[in-house]
């Protein structure tokens, strides 16, 4: 006679023996008998399917569990439960609340969603962001109200039969009414007879761009983006894709395909190369491709130069193609690793900002350029490994 014919009391019994090295189990076994364990010892309530695998792990072993004297068998086909069942909350709801002065999208829906919902609404990239969070209380999916599509959201909790609150409706429809008046609010540039406006600036902004704006169609494209105004329409080549995008930094194939861009915009061009590559190589190969595509040799300028110990030949190459002198007078400016510190001192307007890296920069002031330039270029036929949170559109 068994001293509890509770389920918990003959599991916990069966657990020691196990732990004990008593009852040998299976591989694929001991991590839920590890983890049932856990939950009995501390009095966590059990849904109905994880009392059944209690159970029928208990029967998988009660002959082994019998050779070395604990005979539960007889128990177990009578045995009741000490604590109470756990009852799923398979409800589903949408709303939005407050907290702390900031606005939250809440939704709460059973397990058996997890991934369709992450899939469709793109959760890793929001959480990456610190943009969406599990709260354990309350026991819902929480997404940062300015930072979600909530059409997107409202699609999936109609088609998944959500109980819409009040509080998201409202919400809704005030955001669907600021989007119906956005070409009255929202900055954008637009390609007109006369060359590129800007729509929605405010006066201090219009009379800075009418200083500046050249009548180069291109340079006045990446000008009016990094002003934050985005080209609207559906762009045909590379300058629109790159002044109609949203995203800030870019992968180019070709170096043809990057002097068609130099010869497209005014400004200069600044170019970091990756230290563990084969720089010689490198420079040689984006020369000889300048001279097909028609670009200056006096335009290129390398910035740098191997030590005087060195003898990799970098410093004869660079005299001997003419890609040296004065760097003021270049447009194409090559740096290694990081750029110089007198680029920032002098009055240089870096139009385009390119590496051949392929996985994220290492130096900390070059990466902090690369993530606020409004045109950063990975240049290379390998595609480039993205950071967290980042997003790199193919050209």
């Amino acid at each position: 006679m068994l001293s509890s014919t509770f389920v918990e009391d003959i599991f916990l019994r069966f657990y020691s023996l196990v732990q004990n090295g008593q009852v040998s189990v299976q591989h694929q076994d001991f991590s839920p008998i590890l983890s049932f364990h856990n939950k009995v010892e501390d009095n966590e309530e059990l849904t109905q399917n994880q009392r059944n695998y209690i159970v029928k792990l208990l029967e998988k072993y009660k002959n082994l569990s019998a050779m070395t004297g604990y005979d539960y068998n007889a128990e177990l086909a009578s045995a009741a439960w000490k604590s109470k069942l756990r009852v799923l909350d398979l409800s589903k709801k949408i709303y939005v609340e407050e907290t702390e002065g900031k606005l939250w999208v809440c939704l709460r829906f059973p397990f058996q969603l997890k991934k369709q919902f992450e899939q469709e609404i793109g959760i890793s990239e929001l959480a990456s962001l610190k943009m969406s969070h599990w709260d354990h209380e309350e026991r819902v999916r929480k997404l940062s109200f300015y930072d979600c599509n909530l059409i997107q959201i409202y699609e999936f909790v109609q088609q998944n039969n959500f109980e819409i609150d009040d509080s998201f409706m409202i919400a809704l429809s005030a955001v669907e009414e600021i989007w119906q008046n956005a070409d009255d609010v929202v900055p954008y540039s637009e390609l007109t007879n006369t060359g590129v406006q800007l729509r929605n600036a405010s006066a201090e902004t219009l009379d800075w761009w009418n200083s500046h704006y050249t009548e180069g169609v291109p340079a006045d494209l990446l000008t009016a983006k990094s002003m934050g105004f985005p080209l609207r329409k559906t762009p045909v080549n590379l300058v629109e894709k790159i002044a109609s995008s949203t995203e800030n930094t870019f992968w180019l194939k070709t170096n043809a395909e990057l002097f068609s861009l130099c010869n497209a915009v005014t400004g200069k061009v600044c170019i970091i190369l990756d230290r563990t590559s084969n720089t010689l190589q490198w420079l040689q190969n984006f020369v000889a491709d300048a001279d097909k595509s028609g670009v200056s040799r006096d335009e290129i300028k390398v910035c740098f130069r191997d030590n005087k110990d060195s003898k990799t030949g970098i410093n004869d190459w660079i005299k001997a193609a003419g890609v040296g002198g004065k760097v003021e007078d270049g447009k194409i400016l090559i740096f290694e690793s990081k750029p110089a510190k007198w680029l920032f001192k002098d009055q240089n307007d870096v139009k385009l900002l390119v590496t051949n890296n392929i996985y994220p920069l290492t130096n900390i002031m070059t990466r902090d350029w690369f993530s606020s330039h409004h045109c950063a270029l990975y240049l290379g036929d390998i595609k480039p490994s993205e950071q967290r949170g980042q997003k790199i559109v193919e050209l």
